[in-house]
């Protein structure tokens, strides 16, 4: 998994996310997102700029999770012929592979998840401190991205239903009081600041929620892999059935499920479940009874070599394949044409102009692929890249709808044409508008406030 994540990490180019954490500095909280990915980012930024450098964490958590997974079946008592299996099937599945490729707060997330359910299951199975030990994971993933708060939360349902016993003990206890303490800080600085994360969901919800909405199962099934669909649903109902280890899996994932469907900003947050539940399937589901040696083989190889032409910049980084994959994955899309929008933008700015940006975005492409003037000048009112500040000058070239929509703070604004995008493009950066203005009517720190946007 490492050799093929390594050979596709230099191909096409950096992510929509990953350009905007190279843009950010190391802060103890920023309003959409928890600080720890973007530290990460920040100190691999001092050693190489070097895509495949950026990325190595992400390949290192997905090789940890593939190895994660052959611990779930190990823990139900499994030989290690099926610990294997569980970890290339883990490996080579869609999610894992673009989570491995790519290095954002969903990359460490998966592996928290993976990591907590396995403290959760190791519980109900008579190991003492697994519920300490995934209080302590799932407080420090708190740093990371709070997504964390409802797994926690739906296995605190899950083993109500299934499993009262293990909250009764210390280590629960002890669990639930380190993950409030570690927790609580990136918690509270939210609560503070009035919940700006709640604004970005909604930002997303409002963009794309009925849509993830209908496409909600069908998703679910290409993350965790279609050829492996009897193996992980298996697992989900097969231990509620028959009172096995594994049965708070069942409710755990349905309210996760239930907390996407009333909070539709993205597709992936079950996945989280439905991979330890895949983990746990080659145990419980039968499966393994059914299928031959060779038919598990084939079936987690057809699997893995799917996921790697959908998920991995593979094939050559033109048509008609990006288009057709961007369909089903768009991160595939968002790695392309990033160094050509940042030369249009270079072009199209005048001397002692600076630049406000609307999308973070386009802003870390200035930042990553621009001259040392044009990373200098470039700003944006986008998410924490707004409190970064305001431009300096009183010349500006505003790019992207929000952005040129604020024109009247100016005396006067001059079209400047449209950023020309290929081969394809993320549905944002569709005709973006670019506009040359010149006097604000007040001070930048008056001004500034009107450029804020808290949007996914």
């Amino acid at each position: 998994m490492a050799l093929v994540l390594l050979i596709a990490a230099p191909r096409y180019g950096p992510h929509w996310d990953e350009l905007y954490f190279g843009m950010l500095p190391p802060r103890w909280w920023y309003e959409d997102q928890p600080p720890l990915t973007v530290w990460i980012t920040w100190v691999l930024g001092r050693f190489s700029d070097a895509l495949w450098v950026q990325r190595l964490p992400g390949v290192a958590v997905a090789v940890v999770g593939a190895l994660v997974a052959t611990l779930y079946p190990r823990t139900l008592g499994a030989g290690e012929q099926v610990q294997r299996l569980a970890g290339w099937a883990h490996a080579f599945t869609v999610y894992p592979l673009i989570m491995g490729h790519l290095f954002t707060t969903s990359s460490i997330d998966l592996l928290a998840w993976q990591v907590v359910i396995l403290c959760v299951l190791r519980a109900t199975v008579g190991h003492p401190h697994g519920l300490l030990w995934a209080g302590t994971v799932a407080g420090l993933a708190c740093w990371n991205k709070l997504l964390v708060v409802v797994l926690a939360s739906a296995l605190l349902v899950g083993l109500l239903l299934t499993c009262r016993s293990v909250l009764l003990t210390r280590d629960a206890l002890l669990g639930s009081l380190v993950f409030v303490l570690l927790g609580a800080p990136q918690v509270l600085l939210q609560l503070a600041h009035g919940l700006p994360m709640s604004q970005v969901s909604s930002g997303l919800v409002d963009q794309q929620g009925d849509l993830v909405r209908l496409a909600l199962l069908p998703a679910l099934a290409l993350f965790v892999g279609p050829p492996l669909l009897l193996v992980w649903v298996g697992a989900l109902i097969a231990p509620w059935r028959e009172d096995r280890p594994g049965r708070f899996l069942l409710p755990t994932a349905a309210v996760v499920l239930l907390w996407t469907l009333a909070n539709p900003s993205q597709p992936y947050y079950p996945v989280g479940v439905l991979l330890p539940a895949l983990a746990v399937g080659w145990v419980t589901s039968g499966v393994v009874a059914r299928w031959s040696p060779r038919r598990r083989s084939a079936v987690v190889a057809t699997n893995g070599l799917v996921a790697c032409l959908v998920c991995l910049p593979l094939l050559p980084p033109g048509e008609p394949w990006l288009s057709t994959l961007s369909r089903v994955n768009p991160t595939i899309r968002d790695q392309v044409g990033w160094p050509g929008l940042a030369q249009q933008i270079s072009s199209l700015r005048r001397p002692g102009e600076d630049v406000v940006v609307d999308t973070y975005a386009l802003a870390g492409a200035v930042h990553r692929y621009g001259t040392p003037s044009d990373r200098a000048s470039v700003h944006s009112g986008h998410n924490a890249l707004w409190d970064l500040g305001p431009p300096s000058s009183d010349l500006v070239l505003l790019v992207g709808e929000d952005a040129v929509r604020q024109r009247d703070a100016f005396d006067s604004c001059s079209p400047a044409g449209t950023l020309e995008t290929s081969p394809v493009v993320h549905p944002q950066l569709v005709d973006v508008p670019v506009f040359h203005c010149e006097g604000p009517v007040s001070d930048w720190r008056t001004l500034w406030p009107r450029f804020r946007r808290l949007t996914g």
